[in-house]
């Protein structure tokens, strides 16, 4: 199994998550701010390259990941679409059990709803 690349989207950024190459543990890998779809595409297809991805888990309801779905396949991308409604409010928690605090790092929030995305689909595709 290759790698998988989990997305929680956002307005402005998005966080991303990365599978072991095993596709069993989701890790936090970064968070990408962004102006326009265009760019964000660039960077996630660069992304995906360095790792060699071509699977992506995203994050909905976000009604603009619907256009960024057709975009990516287009790209030989497969993707799986994952609830993600209460992600934020688990990484939170996550960060306020380990003393972070969760407004001065809200790209941290971003990133570790990206990996508990991933981690749900991988747990359910096992």
């Amino acid at each position: 199994m290759s790698r998988i690349i989990g997305i929680d989207f956002g307005l402005s950024k998005v966080g991303i998550a990365i599978s072991d190459p095993s596709g069993i543990i989701s890790m936090p890998l970064e968070t990408i701010r962004y102006k326009n779809q265009k760019e964000l595409i660039e960077v996630i297809k660069k992304i995906a390259l360095e790792k060699n991805v071509k699977t992506l888990v995203i994050g909905y309801p976000l009604i603009m990941i619907y256009k960024f779905k057709i975009v990516m396949e287009n790209n030989n991308f497969v993707i799986h679409l994952e609830d993600e409604r209460l992600s934020s409010q688990y990484a939170k928690k996550i960060m306020i059990q380990q003393d972070i605090k969760t407004g001065k790092n809200k790209e941290m929030v971003d990133v570790l709803s990206a990996s508990i995305i991933l981690q749900t689909y991988l747990d359910r595709e096992k």
